[in-house]
């Protein structure tokens, strides 16, 4: 039997966000149910009955397919839209947090005061903002790669910018599983390059190790973050005193 393809399969998301049934596009193609079930089951749809659906849906086919191909592939970077509409709501930015940690549904839950229907309605948020793809039994795929990061200076870096790490480091780092390293001088461009390289592998490992630890759900978690930072830098205290 053949597999729908990700055009049907979008097809049904926008029929599910618009409260349309199968017995909806049945009437409209004048088909049984059943009939529009093996359709959707089968993606043996014709050009014609697709583009009667989606007329049915007011989508218009060449969104359709915009959608199926940006929800096939995965993205490095959000929208502006997408991350301002996220650091609007608290709750929704925790779970976008979690979802993109690889939290399951069933540990929000159990981890975080929001209940079931909570969770599930901000994980179909982030459907409709196709950062994940809600699968059967509140599973959830995400639709942004491995190396996926924050804009630029956009709105979710802003806020971390302002609470995140400024909570972070109000601490003296003493702590016997803390760390933190200082270190600077005068360096090459060439030099320059190579510590951007080495950061980005590190933080690569470091996510590497975090994402391996998911593959033990029986053990106890605590929160932990690490932040790795580089930017040709002379301290404001020493600079004023260079010569012009």
């Amino acid at each position: 039997m053949p597999s729908p393809s990700p055009l049907v399969e979008e097809l049904k998301r926008v029929l599910k966000e618009r409260g349309l049934t199968y017995a909806d596009v049945a009437r409209s193609l004048g088909l049984s149910t059943a009939s529009v079930k093996r359709l959707f089951s089968t993606g043996s749809f014709t050009l014609r009955r697709l583009e009667q659906t989606c007329a049915l849906a007011k989508v218009a086919l060449a969104d359709l397919a915009t959608r199926a191909e940006e929800r096939t592939t995965a993205t490095a970077k959000l929208s502006l839209a997408q991350e301002q509409e996220i650091v609007a709501d608290p709750k929704l930015f925790l779970v976008t947090w979690l979802v993109l940690n690889r939290a399951t549904f069933e540990e929000i839950v159990r981890d975080y005061v929001l209940g079931e229907r909570e969770v599930l309605r901000y994980l179909i948020r982030l459907d409709r903002l196709r950062i994940i793809e809600l699968m059967p039994g509140n599973r959830v795929k995400l639709l942004v790669d491995r190396h996926f990061v924050w804009r630029t200076a956009g709105p979710v870096q802003a806020y971390l910018f302002d609470t995140l790490l400024r909570e972070f480091f109000a601490v003296r780092f003493a702590g016997a599983a803390e760390e933190f390293y200082f270190h600077g001088g005068a360096v090459s461009e060439a030099a320059l390059a190579q510590l951007s390289g080495a950061i980005r592998d590190a933080a690569g490992a470091c996510v590497g190790i975090i994402e391996r630890d998911r593959e033990f759900p029986a053990r106890r978690r605590g929160g932990a973050a690490f932040v790795l930072a580089l930017r040709p830098w002379n301290y404001s205290g020493f600079s004023r005193f260079l010569r012009a």
